[in-house]
């Protein structure tokens, strides 16, 4: 089926070619030089085809260089372990099957064929359709694309709705700005940064760390900012990064989840003080919301008119109080952002991965609005660093529909995918009379048509947009605890996995994917966060390792099972065809999707293309396309909207601080929620719980503040690692024994008052879970402050306390809008005797 032959249909027992980076990474757009010899890979490189040889680039690079993006794309720590990946001893290589009476969880495994497993999948699927209905066949977190298109044939089965990564910032574009949250996010690139900035302000960002484009590039070019233009950079964090250490010129620490305090008080120094942009404001801010939230702010009494005002001004004093920020502080930072004429506001996806987070995203739109600096060159919305040529939405071969006839059957999303143990065990309380289903489908997020009846949930399949991803008791964000309960209350469950994960332990059966970047055929590996815009396909030019397949082989051929393979695959023609018929499929998604976008994202910003894209045959040979050669000046945030005058896709056409959707009572828990353009407004539950039509200050649930401190006095940060992407790849040798150090971050005087030292082993606790992990005791962070990097796998020992650092075993939070992904929490930490 995989015949082994060079990038060129030359057949080789060595060659050296370029591909991407597939992972969810929130960076892409990386370019890796690989060497294979005989069927294995034996070399990952930096990408070279830029100043080849030559260490420190910037010595030789022009400005029009870092405009072009004419700069080696060099991967992350991560990329260059992909043989380690490959090559894992934890692969799965076969279909298997739980030994019969043996307990999920344990690992007890069977091999068995693929003809077995994909019959009884089928037999399963048809069962509980027909016994249980349509409703009783779910999807975990996240919400997958291609089982979308997959359940629309089948006519069953249920979807959660939203991703971990930031649905409170896409809710907050949508609401403020008419952008649906998952439409290209085209508001910078790093270069209108480097080029037209006048201070950078990095809110909970440490560009280090996160993947914003090759490398941490994103970061070097703040470096660039610094040293070549002397520009100011300001770290508001309650840690302190290596960007505080290595970008910042000052570091700012905060309380976690008061940052809304923060932008209030400095949008009272820009009213007091009338440091705003009139101009900007009266031409482009709908002026009674703009009005509305000036009240607020100024502590204006509350009317029926605006039943949010609370009579108490928003001053830095104020905010001292809740922050933990010196008001004079504040005073400076607000006076230093006003005359920074732009300032570049980065809002990290952290800072509203919490309850109330909503707020803060979209008090950070309203403070560039303000300014003007949101569409300005070298502003930004705050949001989002993504680059110009995410215009073009390449999320994957599954946004490009394998499926060409259209289906009756919808999916319904009846809850947030981070709440699906919740929508699992919460059913007993309903069905006990102890919950009503108003208050189930309010803590779950329910956005289906609520006519109709609550899942029935029998089985349940694991797969994700991302075959790298299958590891939801980790990169969910929710109680582990609760997700393994939700799960043995499940009568069948399936996961699709490259590597044997804790997740993967829990299945009934196992279905062996190839690798996503090596295995398996043509495959784009752009996704839509980096911060410049290079198109990479990854040639995947590796036969899958034992009987793994690819992704779209398994689906096709389950579809297949199902009775409805042409319907679902119309490329689809026979096994033996399956690589001719996948480059049919790829060359496709290449002519009539990715050129058309890039033509059309280059002519409406520039005018027209001054050379031809490459042919499918061409971009083969090197397949890499650096859509920034196509544009004369950085992309900037809001051409069109504001430059060409169209105008915002919202009621007034204007940038809207008030949310008249959450004022109107009567669309609450009436079913999904639209926008004046008739779009779905995708972040948004059927009830939106505490969220106020403008972004006000609301003390974070299970925050510094809140009673529960008394028990559980320590909040808990669960930051991404720069070794690994969620959990991925947890179990790489090099990444993890070698380079990084698993601890729980904590402040020296956190830790001599429960007598703890550095590298003891302690208990991390709450009264959702226990982890069991060394301790770093460090004055790096702020007393009150825990951190335990996200993604360490589940291991429970014989008590079932974890032993590895798990930190998602202590997250939970049914109190809030489950909009945010939650992942904080209020712990206690004490040494551990076991």
């Amino acid at each position: 089926m995989y015949k082994l032959s060079g990038i060129w249909g030359v057949s080789l027992t060595r060659y050296t070619f370029y591909t991407g980076c597939n992972v969810n990474c929130g960076g892409g757009s990386c370019v890796l030089k690989v060497t294979c010899e005989n069927g294995r890979i034996i070399a990952i490189e930096p990408d070279d085809r830029y100043n080849h040889n030559i260490g420190r680039e910037d010595e030789v690079l022009t400005e029009k260089d870092f405009i072009k993006n004419r700069l080696q794309q060099r991967g992350c720590v991560v990329s260059y372990c992909w043989d380690e990946i490959v090559y894992s001893p934890n692969r799965i290589l076969y279909p298997l099957k739980r030994k019969e009476g043996t307990q999920r969880g344990k690992g007890k495994f069977e091999r068995i064929s693929w003809e077995e497993a994909l019959t009884i999948i089928a037999n399963k699927l048809r069962e509980y359709k027909e016994k249980y209905g349509p409703y009783s066949i779910l999807v975990p977190y996240m919400w997958s694309p291609i089982l979308h298109v997959f359940f629309g044939h089948l006519e069953a089965g249920v979807q959660g709705w939203g991703w971990c990564s930031d649905d409170a910032g896409r809710l907050a574009l949508h609401l403020v700005l008419g952008h649906p949250g998952f439409t290209p996010w085209a508001f910078h690139d790093m270069a209108d940064m480097l080029m037209n900035s006048k201070l950078i302000i990095l809110l909970g960002a440490d560009p280090t760390v996160a993947h914003w484009g090759p490398g941490h590039q994103y970061a070097w070019y703040i470096l660039l900012a610094k040293e070549r233009r002397n520009v100011p950079v300001i770290v508001i964090d309650p840690v302190y990064t290596a960007a505080a250490e290595v970008l910042a010129d000052q570091w700012i620490p905060i309380k976690p989840g008061t940052d809304m305090a923060l932008i209030a008080a400095m949008a009272y120094v820009l009213f007091k003080e009338d440091l705003y942009d009139h101009e900007f404001v009266e031409k482009w801010v709908e002026p009674r919301g703009f009005q509305l939230w000036k009240d607020y702010i100024m502590g204006k009494e509350k009317t029926p008119e605006n039943p949010d005002c609370d009579g108490i001004p928003k001053t830095p004093e104020w905010a001292e109080k809740i922050t933990g920020i010196p008001a004079e502080t504040i005073y400076e930072l607000a006076r230093l952002y006003a005359k920074s004429k732009p300032t570049y506001l980065l809002k990290n996806w952290s800072v509203s991965r919490k309850a109330q987070g909503v707020n803060v995203a979209r008090a950070c739109i309203y403070l560039q609005a303000m300014m003007g600096y949101i569409s300005a060159p070298g502003g930004h919305v705050s949001l989002f660093p993504v680059a110009a040529g995410n215009r073009l939405p390449l999320a994957g071969l599954g946004s490009f529909p394998l499926g060409a006839i259209p289906t009756k059957y919808t999916p319904p999303t009846m809850y947030r995918s981070t709440k699906w143990a919740q929508a699992i065990l919460l059913l007993e309380k309903v069905e006990r009379g102890e919950m009503s289903v108003e208050e189930y489908r309010k803590i779950v997020g329910w956005r289906a048509d609520p006519k109709l009846p609550n899942p029935n949930p029998k089985m349940l399949i694991q797969i994700g947009p991302f075959e790298v991803t299958t590891n939801y008791l980790v990169t969910s964000a929710d109680s582990t605890n609760d997700q393994i309960r939700a799960i043995e209350k499940l009568e069948f469950v399936v996961t699709f996995a490259e590597i044997m994960t804790p997740t993967a332990r829990y299945s009934d059966i196992i279905l062996p994917v190839a690798d996503i970047n090596f295995e398996g055929g043509w495959h784009p590996s752009t996704y839509s966060y980096s911060n410049v815009a290079n198109i990479v396909f990854s040639p995947r030019p590796l036969p899958p390792r034992g009987e793994s397949k690819p992704l779209f082989w398994i689906l096709t051929k389950l579809a297949e099972k199902c009775g409805f393979a042409q319907q679902f695959n119309r490329y689809y023609t026979t096994d033996e065809n399956w690589d001719r018929d996948w480059e049919r499929y790829v060359s496709d998604y290449y002519n009539f999707y990715v050129i058309p976008e890039i033509e059309k994202c280059v002519n409406e910003y520039c005018g027209k293309m001054d050379k031809p894209l490459p042919s499918w045959e061409e971009f083969k040979k090197m397949p890499i396309i650096n859509v920034d050669e196509f544009f004369e000046e950085p992309w900037h945030a809001f051409v069109e909207e504001i430059d060409r005058g169209k105008g915002f896709e919202t009621k007034s056409g204007k940038i809207e601080f008030y949310a008249e959707v959450l004022a109107d009572e009567s669309r609450r828990c009436k079913g999904e929620h639209y926008d004046v353009k008739g779009r779905v407004i995708d972040g948004l539950p059927c009830d939106w719980r505490e969220l106020r039509p403008l972004a006000v200050y609301q003390p974070l649930d299970y925050g510094m503040d809140d009673p529960l401190t008394a028990k559980y006095p320590l909040l808990l940060l669960t930051p991404h690692s720069r070794y690994r992407f969620h959990s991925f790849p947890w179990d790489c040798p090099s990444l993890r024994e070698v380079e990084y150090r698993h601890a729980v971050w904590i402040s020296v005087a956190d830790a001599v008052k429960r007598g703890i030292k550095d590298r003891d082993l302690v208990r991390v606790y709450n009264d959702h879970g226990e982890t069991i992990l060394p301790a770093y005791v460090t004055s790096r962070i702020m007393p009150g402050v825990v951190v335990i990097r996200h993604g360490a796998y589940y291991f429970p020992d014989e008590y079932g306390r974890d032993r590895n650092g798990c930190a998602t075993i202590l997250l939970h939070n049914n109190r809030s809008l489950a909009t945010p992904a939650h992942v904080t929490a209020l712990v206690e930490i004490e040494k551990f005797e076991g």
